[in-house]
């Protein structure tokens, strides 16, 4: 992956970022609203976009824009008040980038409908520390992964962090920041009637690694913010206890752990949200094979459970399933030829109290990780 280090303001940063990936983002945000006009066709969505009609919304493409900018205009307030940086960081970026800032927004506050993912946190006697492990995969469609960038934070405000992103992305896949405070999060698939008002974007739940040092910090931070996004799944840790929220646009529920393990693959768990699950009406691919990943976790975790650690960790992100039932490359780690197309793009393991964390791009099964730490020593590579 491509590597950029950011410093000063957040203006500054974003041109920093802007002039890094200026053909990256030109791409993602020109292919976003490609992908996102192909899904609103009938029987069509974001991971089954129907590309027979290409040709037809190429020729659309600038009234599309149109529309899609006086869209992302309705989210400038909600993001002005809770998360000013966010706004000063892409009016730089699209300066640096030379891209038009509303096409920027749009990419910011449209892609938060298409991802699909795996994350999983465990922490106390379910570890082999007895502190927090997380680790997460990101899903994506074929293609995207050639977006997958790592961003060196310094800004002059605020703590310095590290995370993976989508080039032109705020909403990053997942990061740590120099305290060790470690932070994921992704899509949940809700009913369509869920969706109907999506209110603030995802885009301000970000801030917390900029902002916060702890998991209680982060509560506040989380709870102080509107709900946002058409439904999500957050985790944050640091390295006694991490918190998992679900939420979409009208509900948040927020559950601190200080002993067990969690996971998520797109499907809400929690009483308020599990109602709107909307995979059990999707298909297989387009659900990202949602009720397999579900199966291998809770068989993972059973069978790692007291033992949890970095290299433990590894080894569930990178799960093929079982060669004898229906999960067989239909798993965590997924791979275009045997999963419809389907991609694990970029993932991490984390160790929060050891401010350490490991990148994988594409898939963790075989591919050399990178180190990333704020701390001292070294607890190995997974």
């Amino acid at each position: 992956m491509k590597e950029l280090e950011l410093s000063g303001s957040f203006f500054e940063m974003g041109r920093q970022y802007g002039q890094g990936c200026r053909r990256e983002i030109w791409f993602f945000s020109k292919a976003v609203q490609l992908m996102v006009a192909l899904s609103e066709r009938p029987g069509a969505d974001f991971f089954d976009p129907q590309y027979r009609h290409l040709p037809r919304e190429m020729t659309s493409f600038f009234k599309n824009r149109k529309r899609y900018r006086s869209q992302a205009r309705e989210f400038l307030n909600s993001i002005e008040a809770h998360y000013p940086e966010g706004l000063d960081m892409m009016r730089g970026m699209a300066e640096g980038a030379k891209v038009d800032f509303e096409d920027l927004l749009f990419l910011n506050t449209a892609i938060e409908l298409t991802r699909g993912c795996t994350s999983f946190a465990a922490v106390g006697d379910a570890t082999a520390s007895g502190r927090a492990v997380l680790g997460m995969n990101a899903d994506e469609a074929k293609g995207v992964e050639r977006t997958e960038i790592v961003l060196r934070v310094h800004p002059d405000t605020g703590y310095a962090y590290t995370v993976c992103a989508m080039a032109g992305y705020l909403p990053f896949n997942f990061g740590m920041n120099e305290t060790g405070l470690t932070f994921m999060s992704h899509l949940l698939f809700l009913t369509p009637g869920s969706k109907a008002s999506v209110g603030a974007p995802m885009m301000l739940y970000f801030s917390v690694l900029n902002r916060c040092s702890s998991v209680d910090e982060a509560k506040a931070l989380l709870e102080s913010l509107p709900c946002c996004g058409p439904g999500s799944i957050v985790y944050v840790a640091d390295g006694e206890r991490f918190l998992r929220m679900e939420a979409n646009s009208a509900v948040r529920d927020i559950e601190v752990v200080d002993e067990g393990i969690r996971w998520s693959a797109m499907q809400p768990q929690t009483a308020a949200l599990a109602p709107l699950n909307a995979i059990p009406g999707m298909s297989e691919a387009n659900g990202l094979f949602s009720k397999n990943r579900t199966t291998r976790l809770r068989e993972l975790s059973a069978r790692f459970s007291g033992r949890l650690d970095a290299e433990a960790v590894r080894s569930i992100l990178g799960d093929h399933g079982d060669p004898d039932d229906g999960t067989h490359m239909r798993s965590m780690c997924m791979h275009p030829k045997h999963a419809a197309g389907k991609q694990t793009c970029a993932s991490m393991v984390a160790l929060p109290a050891e401010k350490t964390c490991w990148f994988f791009e594409p898939n963790p099964c075989h591919n050399d990780s990178k180190r990333f730490a704020y701390g001292q020593g070294d607890p190995g590579t997974p």
